[in-house]
C-alpha cells in the first residue's frame, strides 16, 4: 500500500496531468499567477492521513475539489478552514477573498495574466513536440488527449458536481490513462 506521502503527492501531480501545473492558471482569489492546487474540503470522499513529520494530509481524487491559488491565498484558505472547520467555511472566506482581489490592481493582473498566456502557450508546443518524437513524455498520453480531458473537466467543473454524465467521464479517463 503507499504511503500517504506518495498518496497525496500523486494525486497533486495527476491534476497538473488533467488541468496543467497551477502555474498556468490566475489564482482562483486574487487573480495572480497561482502555485498550487488548493483542495477546497468540499468532498463527501475526502482522504487523509499523517505524513512525514506529522504532517496532517488532507485530498480527495476529484479534480474540480481544487482551485488554483498563489501561497498567500492558499495558506489564507488554510487557516480559516482550521479556525472555522467546514461548515463555516464558505462565510469564513468570503470577506478574505474580497479583500484578497481588492488588494491587486487591475493592471498587475493583465500583466500577469498576458505572461501566464504566453508560458502556458509554450508549455503546449514543447508537449505537442515531444508527442511528434522529438522528446520524450515518460509514458504520458498524447497532448490532444490531455487537452480534451482538460476541456471536459473544465466544462463539468464549471456546471458542478452532477455536470458530467458518467459516460463523459469514463471517456475522459480513457483518453487520460489510455485504458481500453
Amino acid at each position: 500500500m503507499a504511503s500517504v506521502e506518495s498518496a497525496y503527492h500523486n494525486w497533486h501531480r495527476r491534476i497538473d496531468d488533467l488541468r496543467l501545473p497551477a502555474k498556468y492558471h490566475a489564482c482562483a482569489w486574487c487573480g495572480l499567477t497561482a502555485e498550487q492546487w488548493s483542495y477546497l474540503r468540499n468532498s463527501d470522499s475526502e482522504q487523509s492521513g499523517y505524513g512525514r513529520n506529522g504532517v496532517l494530509r488532507v485530498w480527495a481524487e476529484d479534480s474540480r475539489c481544487y482551485v488554483p491559488q498563489c501561497r498567500s491565498c492558499h495558506r489564507k484558505f488554510d487557516q480559516a478552514y482550521r479556525r472555522v472547520g467546514r461548515e463555516g467555511l464558505a462565510d469564513a472566506v468570503a470577506p478574505i477573498r474580497e479583500a484578497a482581489y481588492a488588494a491587486v490592481s487591475d493592471e498587475r493582473r493583465v500583466a500577469e495574466r498576458k505572461i501566464r498566456e504566453a508560458s502556458k502557450a509554450v508549455a503546449l508546443r514543447f508537449l505537442e513536440a515531444q508527442d511528434k518524437g522529438l522528446g520524450s513524455r515518460y509514458g504520458r498520453q498524447p497532448i490532444e488527449a490531455e487537452r480534451a480531458t482538460q476541456e471536459l473537466l473544465t466544462r463539468a467543473y464549471a456546471q458542478g458536481p452532477s455536470g458530467i454524465s458518467p459516460e463523459d467521464m469514463r471517456a475522459a479517463w480513457i483518453r487520460w490513462s489510455g485504458d481500453r
